[in-house]
Order: C-alpha cells, then structure tokens, then sequence
C-alpha cells in the first residue's frame, strides 16, 4: 500500500466564480448521467462531485426538467481522468480546471514506463491480455491457479496488488474502459474471497488475537485494498470480520463492542478528502477505549497527517511484523 502522493490539498482554491458555475439547463435525460450513475462509473462519491462543483467549478452538470444533475459524456471522461492522476498524488485543485487533452497527456506519462517496467519483472501482461480480449472465464481461473500455485500470501503481494497496479495504468493509457475494470474487481473479490474461505477454520476456543474489525469510512467505495489486508490477517491467525466498505461510523462503534474488536482496521484511498479522512480517525480515536487499536492504511495522504493513537501500516508486507508487535505486547 505504498503512498506517494504529495502534500495535502489545502482545498482553498478556487478556479471560478459563482456566476460562472451556474448549471446549464437540459430536459433531456439522454444528454448525460444521473449522479448516482457517475458515482458508479468513476469511483467518486457524490458528495465530492458536490464538493468540486462548488469549489473548482467543475464538473458543470446539466440539469434536466426536475432539476437533477445530468452529466454530459465528456464530463464524465475527464472525472475518471481526474481520479486517476489524484491516485496518482495530484492534487485536485491543480488539475481540474485543466482541458481533457492535457490530463490525458498526463495520464499517458504516467502509465507508459511503469506499466512495462511492471509487466516485464512479474509477467502480468498475460493477466491484462486475458482482461482486454474479455476472456473473463480464463482469467478467473488462471488468478484461481495462481493462487494455489503461489499460496495466498504471496498470491496477494506479487500478483494482486501489481496487477491492480496494472490495471489502473492500463486505464489511464486507455486501454481498458470502465466496465472493464469493474470485471476485474470482481474476478479479484471472488478469488480472493474463495482463497481466504480455504484457511482451515479454527473454533471459538482456538480463535488467535488480535480480533480485527475491517471496514472503510462511508466516503471510501474502494474495498479491493480491504480484503487484500483481510487475506493477510487471516493467514496469520486472526479473528477477522469485515463490514465491507461505506460503514456509517457509529456502526463501527457498535460492531466493534459487538466483536469484542482488538483492532479497527480502516482502508484509505484517495477518494474521501483530507478534512474526511483525518476527522473520522479523531472521531473514532475519541469514542473507542484506549485498549482497541485504529489501524489504516492505502494510498490516501492524508494519512501522513494522522493523529497519535492511529498506527499507519504500509506497504502490505508490514502487517506481519506489527502482528508480532501487538502479540508480543499483549502476550
């Protein structure tokens, strides 16, 4: 789960005025997507296209006769582009006031030698061919082999988390649509999913501390990284339960008294904003006693800002030694 975005967004700019944020009138649906849909093929929750409308000016959604936000095609093209290049450590208020054609140019900067470097040290090309020709049954069986030919453990850190990698730069070289990388997240979830439910199942009595709670804050859609995570605890013994992502945060409250919880474990990618990643780690640190830890991690920067009382685990490979520690230390 490595990091390189750059320092946070201070989130004071402002790229125009509220004159000309006015939207634009349309009384037809056709013309565009409704939110929600947007929300779906480009990974941004709603409340960030609020966010970026009001602050940056953009996206300009049109608006159909019951005044509900319609997104033009083109507009949604350059929110994935934006997406993209802020996973990528882009700050949002320096790019999105930028025309498609220059974030495209940066897109295919930052996908071109990674993307072969990658592929040429850990053969994921095969992976990726299977993907574009939409031979989707092969290549759930192949990571299926994979799995089993690698182990789980090293089945997540040398062919899951690059390939997932590679999926993103295939993206952003457009190579690959959106559909496309929804299939897949699926392949991987099922995979996975099946991978984990292969560990031999312990009982009550035998369950291993620490107890991890694993979940994402209601502004994170992403749960690829999650169950990454939960596959790794489960191999070394931990008790996991997954709420899966979006959990409202008095819910965690709830579930981590109700799974007598050791550890809050949370995901972050760049998606929620600094202001919500840093707001739900203090609110969480306030309201849960001292002797349930608050583990994150992922690629979200604001990370680097977290308070005392969260302990931020990355790359994937340091969860083993911070399991020792907390073993050790609770021995």
């Amino acid at each position: 789960m490595p990091d390189t975005s750059p320092a946070p967004d201070t989130t004071t700019d402002a790229l125009s005025s509220p004159a000309e944020q006015a939207p634009v009138r349309a009384d037809d649906p056709a013309r565009g997507l409704s939110i929600a849909a947007v929300e779906r093929d480009t990974g941004l929750p709603k409340d960030t296209l609020r966010v970026w409308e009001r602050r940056y000016g953009f996206p300009r959604p049109l608006r159909n006769a019951l005044d509900e936000r319609l997104y033009p095609p083109e507009q949604v093209r350059k929110l994935q582009l934006l997406r993209r290049l802020i996973a990528l450590g882009h700050r949002p208020g320096r790019i999105a006031a930028l025309p498609v054609e220059q974030l495209e140019a940066m897109a295919a900067r930052h996908g071109e030698a990674p993307a072969a470097a990658g592929e040429a040290a850990t053969g994921l090309g095969h992976f990726l061919a299977l993907l574009r020709g939409h031979d989707i049954e092969r290549l759930r069986r192949e990571l299926q082999q994979a799995q089993m030919r690698l182990g789980l453990a090293r089945f997540v850190t040398d062919v899951v988390a690059p390939l997932t990698g590679e999926v993103g730069a295939a993206w952003m070289r457009g190579e690959l649509q959106v559909f496309e990388e929804h299939q897949f997240s699926e392949i991987v979830h099922r995979v996975l999913r099946n991978g984990i439910g292969a560990i031999p199942a312990l009982d009550d009595a035998s369950w291993v501390r620490p107890r991890v709670l694993l979940t994402t804050i209601p502004q994170e859609p992403h749960g690829l990284g999650l169950l990454m995570v939960e596959a790794m605890l489960a191999l070394e013994g931990c008790h996991c339960v997954s709420l899966g992502v979006q959990t409202p945060l008095p819910d965690m409250l709830m579930a981590v008294q109700a799974h007598h919880a050791d550890i809050l474990l949370l995901s972050f990618s760049p998606v929620p904003t600094r202001t919500q990643v840093l707001d739900a780690l203090s609110a969480l640190r306030a309201a849960l006693p001292s002797t349930v830890e608050i583990w994150a991690g992922g690629s979200s920067a604001a990370l680097e800002r977290a308070g005392e009382g969260v302990r931020v685990i990355r790359p994937l490979q340091a969860l083993a030694p911070e399991l020792a520690a907390w073993r050790a230390a609770h021995a």
